[in-house]
């Protein structure tokens, strides 16, 4: 039942005005419907891209560290840095020619300022010569790395005789960081071979590393680092004195015939 809002008089159904007073009767506002309403539609959704489930190393290190940050951390915090290697990924090429070579640069670059710039002083007489420090360099340089791979080969291939993981990658690892002390230590060359036993006394702290590196990344058992140590470095020894005699025969016969050309 409706009534007009100006006298009160009852509206019949479907009347347009009051019969009483004649005022206009408006249509009550009808709720719409959900259906007639407007649809907003749902904002789109955002694309999360996937995890990886390991971070790709670059210059043989992980993306959040660098080059200088590793060095830092395996020489103050090895034990610590052993466990971020552990989580990388091998890279045999970024590993050598992004780490190794860098800094086996260090003790090539001091043997050719010895040798070709300031020169060696014997009875008083100085010599010196710039393609004689080539070859010094040269010699550091194919050394430190043919000798890091070596190191590597021979970590992996004693590995099963002191149950550790054979795994070459890992093996490469542990050989190029930690044989940091010894590159960073070649820059004591450029004071002359006086600095030899320095540089071999620094270096030791490569053992240290590479035993501490070894439960890590070879899984080697603790009674066993200290036995797989010390085979390694013994047979170390004896290939890198091999090698480097053989590079530096090729290395000095390939500059004697230089010099004979000219």
């Amino acid at each position: 039942m409706k009534f007009c809002t100006s006298c009160g008089s009852e509206l019949r159904e479907g009347v347009k005005f009051c019969p009483s007073c004649g005022k206009p009767i408006q249509a009550e506002s009808q709720p719409q419907s959900p259906v007639n309403q407007p649809v907003t539609p749902p904002p789109p959704p955002v694309y999360q891209a996937p995890q990886p489930a390991y971070e790709e190393p670059v210059y043989g290190t992980t993306k959040h560290t660098n080059l200088i940050q590793r060095v830092i951390n395996i020489i103050i915090k090895p034990k610590e840095e052993w466990r971020v290697i552990a989580s990388e990924k091998p890279d045999t090429t970024k590993l050598l020619v992004g780490y190794a070579l860098i800094l086996a640069a260090i003790p090539a670059i001091a043997s050719f300022i010895k040798f070709g710039v300031i020169g060696v002083t014997y009875w008083g007489y100085t010599s010196r010569s710039i393609a004689g420090g080539i070859q010094y360099g040269l010699v550091q340089l194919l050394s430190a790395l043919i000798g890091v791979y070596i190191l590597a080969w021979i970590i992996d291939l004693l590995a099963p005789s002191f149950d550790s993981k054979k795994d070459f990658g890992r093996s490469l690892q542990l050989a190029v960081y930690s044989t940091t002390p010894q590159w960073l230590a070649g820059i004591l060359l450029i004071l002359g071979t006086s600095m030899s036993i320095l540089v071999l006394l620094i270096g030791l702290y490569a053992i240290y590393l590479l035993a501490v590196g070894m439960p890590v990344l070879k899984e080697t058992p603790k009674e066993k680092v200290v036995g797989y140590v010390v085979v390694t470095i013994i047979a170390m020894i004896v290939l890198t004195f091999v090698v480097a005699l053989i590079i530096g025969a090729i290395v000095g016969l390939f500059f004697g015939a230089k010099m004979m050309g000219m």
